[in-house]
């Protein structure tokens, strides 16, 4: 069996914070040493900052270009869409096809956002997807057959894990729902917002954010997690995770909140529903605030309810590992590169 030259599309890979670049990098750091595969990292800049890279990558070595070499036999695309042109054969990530399901008004910004999935949609000779539910969004938004889409789950890092609770300071000794993540429209922070006004207008329970929304709330509480630790300190400390969004390709924090030991309420919505199973308690409507502010004063007061939630959630999270992510991708990046 040959050696296969993957180039990978690294431009983000050093400062991407969001879930892509966690799976990118989680994906990249086992990968690389594998032996029956040669790596080469396309970075765009002028000045490739490699030290950057390595760190990203726990100090994990590959080689650093400006463009797609010569001799590569496949081309991977980890970033929701196709961002280089090369006749290399390719394998390109879409990780949703909210750019296709919330059109931005603007056309030339729609048009921005839209062109690297329909490249990929025109060029990829395979598109990786994390759930069944985006596997029918590629499907049906870009025209994709199903024979070109392969479902590879996503995992979680050790770092998240149950453990004593020890959150910063604004959030010592109080009861607080956690919000993990962007506040963009399909994230419907909104919704939570207002519930959590009607469920706790006494003040009693706060709701914490990762990022700040446009507006804090009465109650809120804004604590950026710089590295994994202070997230898994989050998480730990939550009476509960909030996840309202009505369209997500997977929903990483739901679980690594699992995986934390912490429960988690979501939308029953792309594809939450799908990675949490019986783990998870749902809402029906994402949009429904009444429905939002009775579930959370309901999982709030029932210890009973979070007592069985953690223990599934914790059996569920064990079975999504990075390292099943990372061997389904190498095998359909040797299978393209036609090894």
């Amino acid at each position: 069996m040959r050696t296969v030259h993957v180039a990978v599309d690294a431009h983000n890979l050093a400062r991407d914070e969001r879930g892509i670049g966690r799976y990118a990098r989680a994906v990249l750091v086992r990968a690389l040493p594998d032996p029956q595969f040669r790596w080469t990292l396309v970075v765009r800049d002028l000045f490739p900052k490699r030290g950057a890279i390595a760190r990203a990558l726990d100090g994990a070595q590959a080689a650093v270009a400006r463009s797609v070499p010569s001799d590569a036999d496949v081309v991977w695309f980890p970033w929701n869409g196709t961002f280089l042109r090369t006749d290399v054969p390719s394998v390109a990530t879409v990780h949703d096809a909210a750019p296709f399901a919330y059109p931005h008004p603007e056309p030339r910004i729609r048009t921005r956002e839209q062109t690297p999935f329909l490249v990929t949609a025109s060029t990829a000779r395979r598109i990786l997807v994390q759930s069944a539910f985006t596997a029918g969004e590629v499907e049906r938004r870009l025209g994709v057959p199903a024979e070109r889409i392969v479902v590879t789950p996503l995992g979680v890092d050790a770092a998240f894990a149950p453990g004593p609770s020890a959150p910063p300071a604004p959030l010592a000794g109080k009861r607080y729902v956690l919000h993990v993540g962007a506040h963009d429209e399909r994230k419907n922070t909104a919704t939570l917002i207002e519930a959590h006004r009607r469920a706790f207008y006494a003040g009693d329970v706060a709701l914490a954010f990762t990022r700040r929304p446009p507006q804090v709330p009465p109650g809120g509480v804004v604590v950026e997690a710089r590295d994994d630790a202070a997230l898994t300190a989050l998480y730990r400390g939550a009476t509960l995770v909030a996840m309202p969004s009505p369209y997500e390709g997977f929903g990483l924090p739901m679980l690594e909140a699992m995986a934390s030991g912490t429960p988690v309420l979501a939308a029953r919505a792309g594809a939450l529903p799908e990675v949490g199973g019986d783990a998870a308690a749902y809402v029906d409507d994402a949009f429904d605030a009444d429905a939002w502010a009775v579930a959370l004063r309901a999982l709030v007061a029932g210890e009973a309810t979070r007592t069985a939630l953690r223990a599934r959630g914790l059996a569920r999270a064990a079975t999504f590992t990075w390292e099943r992510c990372t061997a389904q991708t190498l095998s359909v990046l040797r299978d393209v590169a036609g090894a």
